[in-house]
């Protein structure tokens, strides 16, 4: 919505009425593109509304439309009667925000619920459980993708949406009545409520987690990710049925805050999506974590550049990250390593990657492989972003 300030006349008529001086100067200090803050303040008799904007109260034609009691504005055109650009997504921004401070302190890694679910996949005491537990976390493990899924475009598609991120979107759509059986945070939500059924014993309140227990950082779109390791298993002590319940409460609601905060960093407006899959791994799961963006087009291109950065820790590598460039048919591949073996064998899998890329028409413009771990200051390392000034 475009709206434009009356006269000077009637700026200077609404801004003795407000018990201010308005100037036509003043208009002039507006910067084409400067974001003001403005506030709702009443309506005339003329049916124009009555505006305060950056501290200067305006007049302005807004028939039919309804607008909140404070807002922000784009200044568009300057001059006695500049155009103003309503700005209402910040009311979004800030329920966002909201969302964001309610499930920071809530989120953790998923590392902690999948090493519940690996204990429970070798040990007897999972026979014991309610049945409805039992189900649900039956369902939980069904939704977790495996390592051959994501090895392919198809499959890595599959994974991505699946992986909880777009559930609602999902549920949306004409042809969704109900949570897809395989979607992750649909199984989270599942076992939650199944978690709630299950009435909590008073040892179990009292009894405080014995298990190491490891803070990941949250997937924030401003910060670089960090690979999830995974969590020490439950010593036997620990894996009595009363002692699963119990962690399965406190990291279910820790997964379900993970995935949503994920939810709410993803702007696909923007082109940025955070997202992380769950894998099966061996003796174990593990998470992989992807941050895509895509890159708005420069002067004179057809289209901008594709980036995926990656994250993941599975024990039989350690750590690996990496960022992936698409612009039109060329790809740059960047990855670190923990260790120096892995690095060895990932550049031994260079000419592997070449071929598949070429049989796709794509062309390997650079690889590299270096020893160590990013230490970035933003979401991609500096390297990247030297590439891409």
């Amino acid at each position: 919505m475009i709206i434009q300030p009356t006269s000077l006349a009637a700026q200077l008529w609404a801004g003795a009425a407000a018990g201010t001086t308005v100037t036509a100067a003043a208009t002039q200090t507006w910067a084409v593109g400067q974001l003001l803050s403005a506030r709702l303040l009443g309506q005339m008799d003329t049916g124009k509304i009555l505006l305060d904007i950056g501290g200067m109260p305006v007049e302005a034609d807004a028939t039919g439309t309804s607008l909140p009691q404070q807002f922000q504005v784009r200044v568009m055109t300057q001059g006695p009667q500049p155009q103003l650009e309503v700005m209402l997504g910040n009311q979004t921004e800030q329920v966002a925000m909201q969302g964001l401070r309610e499930r920071l302190p809530q989120q953790n890694g998923y590392s902690q619920l999948l090493s519940v679910l690996s204990a429970l996949a070798r040990r007897p005491v999972a026979r014991v459980l309610p049945e409805p537990l039992r189900t649900a976390l039956a369902t939980l493990e069904a939704s977790i993708s495996k390592p051959e899924d994501v090895s392919t475009p198809d499959g890595m598609k599959q994974a991505i949406a699946k992986s909880g991120a777009f559930l609602e979107a999902q549920l949306a759509e004409p042809h969704h009545e109900t949570p897809a059986t395989d979607d992750f945070k649909a199984a989270l939500l599942n076992l939650r409520r199944a978690l709630t059924d299950i009435p909590q014993t008073r040892q179990a309140m009292i009894q405080a987690p014995s298990r190491p227990f490891t803070d990941t950082p949250p997937p924030l779109a401003q910060r670089a990710l960090v690979a999830q390791p995974r969590a020490e298993e439950l010593l036997a002590e620990e894996a009595d049925a009363d002692g699963l319940v119990s962690h399965l409460r406190t990291d279910v609601r820790a997964a379900v805050a993970r995935v949503e905060i994920g939810q709410l960093e993803s702007q696909p407006q923007a082109g940025l999506w955070m997202v992380e899959i769950p894998l099966t791994g061996v003796r174990g799961y593990d998470v992989l974590q992807l941050r895509i963006e895509e890159g708005k087009p420069g002067p004179g291109e057809p289209e901008g550049m594709w980036t995926v950065g990656f994250a993941i820790d599975p024990p039989t590598l350690g750590a690996v990250q990496g960022e992936v460039q698409l612009r039109g048919m060329r790809v740059s591949v960047r990855l670190w390593a923990q260790y120096a073996e892995t690095v060895g064998r990932l550049e031994n899998e260079f000419n592997t990657l070449r071929r598949v890329l070429e049989k796709s028409n794509l062309q390997l413009d650079h690889f590299a492989c270096m020893h160590g771990l990013p230490v970035p200051t933003s979401a991609y390392s500096s390297v990247l972003l030297e590439a891409r000034a």
